[in-house]
């Protein structure tokens, strides 16, 4: 028996997004019953469903979605190995920095980098979050090293990358950055809630764009995916 799966990259990326704007709904009306109301609760739905905690909704959805986009990286890097084209280091090490990034959305392991930093950085104003300090320089060397490899992919391709990059980094580090020095100056309100409802909106967003962009790419350039299950051959 053959079981055949069929993905509508359009399909996929309407449906992302419909997820991703209501967890945004539903954190923004927590956050509303929390900050204006008066309710911080709501029989734990406010915390479960919060884009600004962790160990939530939010935070597994998005964990399952840099792992969907690890895989497909990873699928692409074996397609050009077998191709033997160029680049196959670029996709293969694209695979292994969306993995540390869902393994890093559960453990939160940039959210101790304070600890490590110690006081070697002064943590005021736009670098309250100590992590973004190192997230600027590496976000820059990363651009540059990946630079011919852009330029290397088809147009539509490229475009999407960079604009899914440039949705993901303007959340993550961007409004990290106001956020930070908001709570700096003001401590937890509404408005830091709505700061960082945009941050993870766009980090989510961001996902969503990228998830399309590798899709298509593959529906594109490598029309058909098979999958199968076999023994190993035993050597006689």
């Amino acid at each position: 028996m053959r079981l055949a799966l069929f993905i509508s990259p359009r399909r996929v990326g309407i449906l992302l997004t419909i997820v991703v704007i209501a967890l945004s709904i539903i954190s923004f009306a927590g956050q509303v019953s929390t900050y204006v109301i008066g309710h911080g609760r709501v029989f734990g739905l406010v915390r479960l469903f919060d884009v600004g905690q962790d160990s939530n909704i939010p935070t597994w959805y998005s964990s399952i979605m840099l792992l969907f986009c690890s895989l497909l990286l990873a699928l692409i890097a074996k397609s050009q190995k077998t191709a033997r084209t160029r680049y196959i280091l670029h996709w293969k090490v694209l695979a292994a920095i969306f993995l540390y990034m869902s393994i890093d959305e559960v453990a939160m392991i940039h959210e101790n980098a304070d600890l490590i930093l110690g006081s070697h950085i002064s943590r005021t104003g736009f670098l309250h979050f100590g992590w973004v300090a190192v997230g600027i320089p590496l976000t820059i060397i990363f651009v540059l090293s990946y630079l011919k490899f852009l330029i290397h992919l088809p147009k539509k391709t490229r475009l999407l990358f960079v604009v899914a990059g440039a949705i993901f980094v303007s959340g993550a580090i961007g409004a990290e950055m106001f956020a930070g020095r908001h709570e700096e100056i003001y401590h937890l309100d509404l408005t830091y809630a709505m700061i960082t409802a945009v941050e993870e909106f766009c980090e989510m967003f961001g996902i969503v764009v990228f998830v399309y962009a590798l899709l298509s790419y593959i529906k594109e350039h490598l029309q058909e995916v098979n999958f199968g299950i076999k023994e190993a051959v035993q050597a006689q």
